[in-house]
């Protein structure tokens, strides 16, 4: 019984520690939330989106929330002749500062028609401390991705689009955001590319910019994840493809204790299975290579089923040398019925080998269809995303989930069976068998006493069955083959679980 109180604790402790908030800012009609961090005082802060209807533009809207994500102020800032954008190619909108500040990158569209980007200093209360544009005289100018410098100053990635061209943009300014001078990298025809994500390396001062590039004629190109390293003045030394012969795109990247990198995105399969009107196939790409030589790859691996929206959006590196990834997966696009895709969240040792794997979805209309903008790492441990609920009814909502550290948020097939699962406490309470089942799952029970209902859950997190534990014995011959979730409950004792897989 100590065990059990031990292992309900637990599970109240972590278990039920995230929670899902959307937020309606007055008069927007579609609201996308791009990046949320932790402010040193623990409260929350969003960047994001918001189409003012009045005007039909976009504006930047922060968001202060608490730790809870319960909305304590919200800042407006650009109009009709100047309005905000989204980063296509970009996880993050945001660079934490220090304590009394952090920063914003995006690209924008002024009055007279002209793109070009800003980056913008913070205070804690949303308020500007300062702002700096960037201009290209002959083409749009696009900042997708942005990075503090090993002098301190900050570099910027992203592209500059012509008539013909798409050119790898490259930035570098002081402290206060003033350039110091830009590069554009061009690649033979035909010459389209655009980085997306970039660090620096502190020791040899390399940068390493992940991103996309175009290979074919200028009329018939496919896109493939990329990398280009530059020296710290921007000129390049390398330069190297790593998507399949069908091509991908990276969307993040981040540099590793031991002094690698990592990149992730998403690899077109090849497979010849598309989807609905013709959509390609994907798998989560994840890669992480020696920035001094790109043939050098540790390991290279790719994620889950075939899928319409199969990606890695973000990743980021724990103090232990974990990894945290996190995108999306779809459930039913697949069998060609409406997409639901879910947020993914998935944890790797150093080596790449996977430690836990999360999927999230709920059935009201709002959480239809997310997508992963980024993640970010609390103090406390948690993780918390900005998404883009692509699939939601107008008007769209703008939308963060925070996750605890064990990979939970608030939905309860998850928050269950979490923190058990991760101390593997559940097997002092009750064992399953047979492993693969067929027809019938037999459930051992140390106490009988204590669970009287059970639960079975499939692998997206919908309750397939809920009855009374009448015996010892499971009726399973009307589910389909799969992975499942058993719970067992009662109002006393509160739940565990384990999974299961039926196989015929």
């Amino acid at each position: 019984m100590f065990i059990l109180t031990t292992a309900l604790f637990i599970q109240n402790l972590y278990g039920q520690g995230g929670f899902s908030k959307n937020y309606f800012p007055p008069g927007s009609f579609v609201s996308i939330c791009t990046d949320a961090i932790e402010a040193p005082n623990g409260n929350i802060i969003m960047t994001g989106l918001t189409f003012d209807s009045p005007t039909a533009s976009n504006r930047l809207t922060i968001i202060g929330a608490d730790a809870q994500g319960n909305e304590i102020w919200r800042k407006n800032y650009g109009n009709d002749k100047f309005e905000y954008l989204s980063n296509t190619f970009s996880p993050r909108s945001l660079i934490k500062g220090n304590s009394n500040c952090f920063y914003f990158y995006s690209a924008v569209r002024d009055s007279n028609n002209k793109y070009l980007s800003v980056f913008i200093k913070f205070n804690y209360n949303g308020d500007t401390l300062w702002q700096k544009k960037f201009y290209d005289p002959t083409d749009y100018l696009y900042i997708q991705g942005a990075t503090k410098s090993v002098d301190n100053g900050f570099l910027m990635t992203g592209f500059c689009e012509g008539a013909t061209n798409e050119t790898c943009l490259l930035i570098k300014t002081d402290t206060m955001g003033n350039e110091l001078w830009r590069k554009k990298i061009h690649k033979p025809t035909p010459d389209i590319q655009s980085g997306g994500s970039l660090i620096q390396d502190s020791l040899t001062k390399k940068i390493v910019i992940a991103g996309n590039q175009a290979s074919g004629t200028a009329t018939a190109y496919g896109f493939y994840a990329n990398v280009i390293v530059t020296d710290s003045l921007g000129i390049e030394l390398q330069r190297k493809t790593y998507s399949g012969p069908c091509g991908g795109v990276f969307t993040d990247l981040i540099q590793t204790k031991d002094k690698k990198c990592i990149a992730v995105g998403q690899n077109d399969q090849c497979n010849n299975l598309s989807g609905p009107n013709g959509t390609n196939r994907n798998k989560g790409h994840i890669i992480k290579f020696d920035l001094n030589n790109l043939i050098l790859v540790s390991w290279n691996q790719e994620f889950d089923v075939l899928s319409i929206y199969n990606s890695f959006s973000t990743i980021n590196e724990l103090k232990n040398g974990d990894l945290v990834l996190s995108g999306s997966l779809d459930t039913l696009s697949n069998h060609f019925i409406n997409d639901k895709a879910m947020l993914r969240l998935v944890k790797l040792d150093k080596d790449g080998n996977l430690k836990w794997n999360k999927l999230f979805s709920r059935d009201n209309a709002h959480e239809n269809g997310k997508s992963v903008k980024s993640l970010n790492v609390m103090s406390s441990g948690s993780y918390i995303i900005a998404n883009d609920l692509y699939g939601a009814l107008n008007p769209r909502p703008y939308s963060i989930t925070k996750i605890d550290s064990m990979g939970c948020d608030s939905t309860v097939a998850y928050c269950q069976t979490v923190g058990l699962e991760e101390l593997q406490l559940s097997n002092d309470f009750f064992t399953v068998f047979p492993i693969p089942a067929n027809d019938v799952l037999n459930v051992n029970l140390q106490d009988k006493e204590l669970f009287s209902k059970i639960r079975i859950l499939n692998s997206v997190g919908q309750v397939v069955r809920e009855e009374e534990l009448k015996n010892n014995s499971i009726n399973i011959k009307d589910l389909p083959n799969g992975v499942y979730l058993l719970n067992l409950n009662s109002d006393k004792s509160g739940s565990v679980s384990k999974r299961f897989v039926i196989a015929r």
